[in-house]
């Protein structure tokens, strides 16, 4: 899918140049374009959800637990991956949130019950043997010097 994008034209030799704004504007539609082909948030659904949710840089990757650098990079056009793509729709979309609970109760076997879903899981228990509940008694002995000097700096205990 061919991205189109402004840029300057030399009049005289048809030599095509980007200024620094408009090679940002080229990468994120070139981002956008790929997003869209496989689905993924665009660099304007990433902005309209972290300002839907009023939520600064910092507050959105605190939220999300990713560095503050990753949905600065993302609404710069660097693509974010599925994963990531997917964890922004689950912690930040209800409708995504929902399908996807519904789609894990029902892997899981889940008994419905009006708006409520319980999830019944079977996880065996391990038996701890009777070694793993008792400390190990220690005992230390130490032979006891002639001469005990008082505390001072150098005196060491440890050794």
């Amino acid at each position: 899918m061919p991205v189109r994008t402004e840029a300057m034209v030399c009049n005289y030799c048809g030599f095509q140049a980007l200024t620094d704004e408009q090679s940002d504007a080229y990468t994120i539609a070139s981002a956008d374009a790929y997003r869209e082909k496989h689905h993924l948030l665009t660099t304007a659904e990433l902005r309209q959800v972290r300002g839907r949710l009023k939520m600064s840089f910092r507050a959105f990757a605190k939220y999300l637990r990713v560095s503050e650098a990753s949905p600065k990079r993302w609404e710069a056009g660097l693509v974010q991956d599925e994963a990531m793509d997917e964890l922004v729709r689950l912690k930040t979309d209800p409708l995504a949130a929902r399908a996807n609970l519904t789609r894990l109760a029902t892997r899981l076997g889940a008994e419905s019950t009006g708006s409520l879903m319980h999830v019944i899981l079977q996880v065996p228990r391990r038996q701890p043997t009777e070694h793993e509940w008792r400390a190990p008694k220690v005992y230390v002995s130490a032979e006891v010097p002639e001469f005990a000097p008082g505390p001072t700096q150098d005196t060491c205990y440890g050794a």
